[in-house]
């Protein structure tokens, strides 16, 4: 799907032409990355690709493909967006790192699980987050704990407290859906099972539905449908603040656990869950290729349209900028020896 801004192109093309006129004629220049001597912008009249790591549909094609018309109207550019689908997302994510600052390459990432990943060392995970050119983050949604509608678990201090053993399902080791309940049990302690083998998250859920198993976790926008249906409650986000589209959910912070170390883990496991859905682009860009992606992501995301289309789809955004982005991921990958080892007993 190409998103086109020809209007928008040839007005800045005009302008640029008029203002160097006095110096040489306007036309036929080559293209390439990278901002030319008279000033012109780096990714004018380019083609950028904005890969999705994984199939058409999901939550991160969605935004993808809501903000790639925005971002080709701010850069003056062309931007297509190509799913790349393959290893939970960190084949395409491996490609993006290997790629070279002047193919035109950007890609909004599963930040909490390519982060998992790389301190899991898991296999696939051939990168170093701390070298991608962070372009900002879209969104963060929270974690949240669901269980069935008749279940007779009625809170999070209900499973804290439990002396018996608590099932959660999960896609499989790797997924959030196992990662989240492993160190939550850490945490605080209190007996549980991961369930895996289900073809998908709502294969998942649909045993918490059923019955079968107790408690399933995931990002709020992945459970909301199904909230909303009545087919799970939600008793708890992962998170300091109670989200927007759950606003009278208590979260994590409102039950702390009973010691300091355990705080410590809920404290972390929180921000790689703010890590939410980045954006980057290959490592090695020189400084104004990056601050020009950065400032049309900005401005993309800043346009009023934009926004609520994304809110009316219950997909609100979270943008943080380039920098607190690259900070936030570097400061989760940094996190205390003992978190890390509670991400690798979740591989």
């Amino acid at each position: 799907m190409t998103f086109v801004t020809e209007t928008r192109r040839r007005t800045a093309t005009l302008a640029t032409c008029l203002a160097v006129l006095a110096l040489t004629a306007c036309g036929g220049g080559g293209g390439g990355s990278g901002a030319g001597d008279d000033g012109a912008k780096a990714y004018e009249g380019e083609t950028i690709d904005f890969v999705v790591p994984y199939e058409p549909g999901g939550g991160y094609d969605v935004y993808a493909r809501a903000v790639a018309p925005y971002l080709a109207e701010c850069l003056d550019a062309t931007v297509v967006v190509r799913n790349e689908p393959g290893a939970g997302g960190l084949r395409a994510t491996a490609a993006t790192a290997a790629a070279k600052p002047d193919e035109n390459r950007i890609q909004i990432l599963n930040t909490v699980g390519v982060v998992s990943a790389q301190i899991a060392e898991a296999e696939g995970a051939h990168f170093d987050l701390n070298e991608f050119s962070w372009l900002g983050r879209l969104s963060s949604p929270p974690n949240v704990l669901v269980v069935g509608t008749d279940s007779p678990i009625e809170s999070f201090d209900d499973i804290v407290s439990s002396s018996e053993e608590v099932r959660f399902v999960a896609q499989g080791p790797g997924a959030n859906d196992f990662i989240n309940p492993n160190i939550l049990g850490a945490a605080y302690g209190f007996p549980f099972k991961i369930i895996t083998g289900f073809a998908g998250s709502p294969e998942a859920r649909a045993s918490v539905v059923a019955g079968d198993a107790d408690a399933h976790i995931l990002p709020v926008d992945s459970q909301l449908e199904a909230i909303e249906a009545g087919d799970v409650r939600p008793i708890v986000t992962i998170d300091k603040e109670p989200d927007p589209l759950l606003p009278d959910v208590p979260t994590v912070y409102d039950t702390p656990p009973e010691n300091p170390d355990g705080q410590e883990v809920v404290d972390n496991l929180v921000a790689m869950s703010q890590t939410g859905r980045g954006v980057v682009a290959p490592p090695g860009l020189d400084k104004e290729q990056l601050a020009e992606l950065r400032d049309g992501l900005a401005c993309a995301t800043s346009d009023e349209k934009l926004v609520a289309d994304l809110e009316s789809q219950k997909r609100p955004l979270a943008v943080l900028d380039g920098e607190e982005t690259a900070e936030l991921v570097a400061d989760v990958l940094d996190s205390p020896e003992s978190f890390q080892d509670l991400v690798r007993d979740s591989y």
